[in-house]
């Protein structure tokens, strides 16, 4: 039989026993009310309506795009008022100072009857209104002979590069752009962009356009331009252009 010593220490235990239990549930009992307040506050929170029309950070946002847009509208404008954004001739008299009044500057040299200046002249009107930074004009090369004969064009078409009015680089003919009549406006792009005077913007050309153009054969690219003094050094050897 037990001693009354020993029956209070059984009681003891038994009564830590409880109380650990009871300590147990009761953390439980928190820690799951606790979770279901988190979660109630987290599907309170999702299905809370937000007006974003009533967002000041939104409305400074759009306030800040309108800016941005306003500014660009003005720079457009101001491009377009300096002759960008479009593809014109010029007569020779005008020549000089449309290329030493724009940063950058596109001019094409052709000959009205060409075929090839054609073909230049359709992608050169496609491509200035793609790149507003740069001025894209044409001249004609028998009304300009001055500078036909200060630039040294012999070959047309020709697409002379313009940086502050000072020429930095050309495309005679169209053997750079693949050597057919067919090539592709990214063809001519690309080329433009390795002197800086376009920051090339990719539009979606088949991936594989490049590649069949260089498989491809066509025409010489260019023809000697009669109007020049190389002409009557080279006049009777073959061209793709009858003078």
């Amino acid at each position: 039989m037990p001693t009354m010593q020993e029956f209070k220490n059984e009681c003891q235990i038994g009564a830590l026993e409880s109380a650990l239990h009871a300590a147990v549930r009761d953390y439980k009992a928190e820690v799951t009310a606790s979770e279901g307040q988190t979660k109630a506050q987290e599907r309170a929170e999702n299905e809370r309506e937000v007006d974003l029309l009533d967002d000041e950070d939104l409305e400074m946002l759009q306030q800040q795009r309108l800016k941005e847009m306003k500014a660009e509208a003005a720079r457009l404008q101001e491009a377009s008022k300096a002759g960008h954004g479009q593809y014109r001739e010029v007569p020779e008299g005008e020549f000089l100072k449309e290329v030493t009044t724009s940063e950058l500057a596109v001019v094409h040299f052709f000959h009205q009857d060409f075929e090839r200046c054609k073909i230049v002249d359709k992608h050169l009107g496609a491509v200035c209104r793609k790149y507003h930074s740069t001025k894209f004009i044409k001249v004609d090369a028998e009304k300009a002979p001055f500078f036909v004969t200060k630039l040294k064009i012999q070959v047309l078409p020709c697409i002379v590069m313009f940086k502050k009015g000072i020429a930095v680089d050309r495309i005679i003919g169209f053997e750079e752009l693949g050597g057919v009549d067919d090539f592709s406006q990214l063809r001519l792009e690309k080329r433009l962009s390795e002197k800086q005077l376009i920051t090339y913007k990719r539009d979606d050309y088949d991936s594989d356009e490049e590649e069949e153009m260089k498989s491809r054969r066509g025409l010489k690219g260019g023809a000697l331009y009669a109007g020049s003094k190389y002409s009557k050094k080279y006049g009777d050897d073959e061209s793709d252009e009858d003078w």
